[in-house]
């Protein structure tokens, strides 16, 4: 089994219509799951940027290679400070996912940048994947919303998230009801 998982930057600011709105994928990250119980970590320095998501999907090209990289060390040094903390942590339990119930919800702590925070989130089954969305606010976490040309151009104080399982024809419920520890590594593609 496998993990995608996609980070979404949202642009506000009186200059706002220069900046762009981001997807990003985590390329490091592991999960491990063991009964109900739910840890993993992520390199904090991992983040690929895709691109600029749209109403016609997501667009590669807005982006030079330049600017990838500039945005990249602007995460890492300003705002992630992976030097100080390379890891972002999750550590939890799941809920639900009895016979014939194909929702869940992951309750426990997420570690980011120093700062622990209990979070919830629900998780859907859709065919051969689950799936969770969720919103996180970077303040709560000590992150200041990131600002250039004087505040004319920021990020709002909202970063989404989005991680899909790939369940490669595995049943949740005989996941979840197993005593042996189930590894999910980041996936090769999307």
């Amino acid at each position: 089994m496998h993990a995608i998982i996609h980070v979404f930057t949202y642009k506000a600011g009186l200059l706002a219509r220069l900046a762009h709105d981001l997807q990003l994928t985590v390329e490091s990250h592991q999960l491990t799951l063991q009964g109900r119980q739910l840890r993993g970590h992520c390199a904090a320095d991992s983040l690929r940027i895709d691109g600029v998501p749209g109403s016609k999907g997501l667009d590669t090209r807005t982006l030079s290679a330049n600017d990838k990289q500039q945005i990249s060390e602007t995460i890492r040094n300003e705002i992630l400070q992976t030097d100080r903390h390379p890891r972002i942590e999750f550590e939890g339990e799941i809920a639900g996912a009895g016979a014939g119930n194909d929702k869940l919800q992951v309750r426990g702590t997420l570690r980011l940048r120093g700062q622990a925070r209990s979070i919830a989130v629900d998780v859907t089954r859709n065919a051969d994947r689950l799936h969770c969305a969720f919103e996180l606010t970077p303040s709560q976490f000590g992150i200041a919303p990131y600002k250039a040309l004087a505040g004319a151009i920021k990020l709002q104080d909202r970063v989404g998230v989005t991680i899909d399982v790939l369940l490669e024809g595995q049943n949740p419920v005989d996941i979840l009801g197993g005593s042996s520890p189930v590894q999910l590594n980041a996936a090769t593609g999307d």
